[in-house]
């Protein structure tokens, strides 16, 4: 294959792109390469990396690029990581971060926002096609050196309610990570202290923030809980941690109508009868009276609220 085939064969699998370094490694010199510069078929985006003319401009092709800029051994993470998984509230925009083992001296590039490790775990450096990235639980254990407690928190139980990540792998990658003192592993020990092995992570905003509310009291939930003794009653929204008690979150727009109504009456008659009090909260007052909401929830905890 001449010089024209392994560029465009490499750039086709790198959404648009090719490192020198690469084309070095292929048997494309440096000439050749600067040859299809100077007629404009290869577009320089900094001194390493070059995009093909005519690509499209895409969020993938700008990961690429932040992977390729950056020395040998890097790895898509942080943020950018976050966005690539799939995990709400994070997008793949600039600057592009990427992780790389500690090699003895720091360099800055154009493309990315490198972060430096000692002792990165191998087998949590993946390869997606050919982009190089890091595990979606390495990836929470990076966000937690960084970002702020609340936002971590919420990509962990995004990612675990995604199934992108499990108590054994996080409680492994803790114990490793732990020896090297590194930066967020006090907030991750938190964070998994407070997640037995059947967590189970909200999987709505509208959850997350119910038990925020809660949280802010001093009340601990347990999520989406299978209720009923010799018979099985239901699963319920929520559970008050060492109580039988029920909280149970309503939308307008699923138990706003007569008969959802009647059917929530009837539901929370049976759990009633079974020996456990029930609050219900509404989604309006969820996001437009929170300070009543935890209220609410904290005088139903402290038992002021008949059952």
């Amino acid at each position: 294959m001449g010089p024209d085939g392994l560029i465009f064969s490499l750039a086709e699998r790198q959404f648009g792109l090719v490192g020198r370094r690469q084309l070095l490694g292929m048997g494309v010199s440096t000439k050749q390469a600067q040859h299809r510069v100077l007629r404009d078929r290869l577009v320089p985006l900094s001194p390493e990396v070059l995009r093909v003319a005519g690509s499209p401009r895409t969020d993938h092709q700008a990961a690429m690029a932040g992977v390729l800029d950056a020395p040998p051994g890097a790895h898509l993470s942080h943020r950018s990581a976050a966005a690539w998984w799939g995990i709400p509230g994070f997008r793949l925009s600039n600057p592009i971060e990427v992780v790389i083992p500690w090699q003895g001296a720091e360099k800055r590039t154009r493309l990315a926002r490198v972060h430096y490790h000692r002792d990165l775990p191998a087998d949590h450096l993946l390869q997606r096609g050919t982009l190089p990235i890091v595990s979606p639980a390495l990836t929470i254990f990076l966000l937690a050196g960084t970002e702020r407690p609340a936002r971590v928190e919420r990509a962990l139980d995004n990612a675990w309610a995604r199934r992108l990540i499990t108590y054994r792998q996080l409680h492994q990658l803790l114990a490793r990570l732990a020896k090297r003192g590194r930066n967020g592993i006090r907030l991750m020990r938190s964070l998994l202290a407070a997640r037995p092995p059947d967590y189970r992570p909200p999987e709505s905003g509208l959850e997350a923030r119910v038990q925020k509310l809660a949280s802010d009291v001093g009340v601990a939930l347990r999520r989406q809980v299978d209720v009923g003794d010799n018979e099985w009653i239901g699963r319920v929204d929520f559970i008050v941690a060492c109580t039988p008690d029920v909280i149970e979150v309503l939308s307008q727009r699923y138990h706003g109508s007569v008969l959802d109504r009647d059917a929530d009456a009837l539901r929370f008659t049976r759990l009633r009868q079974s020996g456990r009090r029930v609050l219900a909260v509404w989604d309006t007052d969820v996001w437009e009276r929170p300070e009543a909401v935890s209220e609410a929830i904290q005088t139903f905890w402290r038992g002021d609220m008949p059952r």
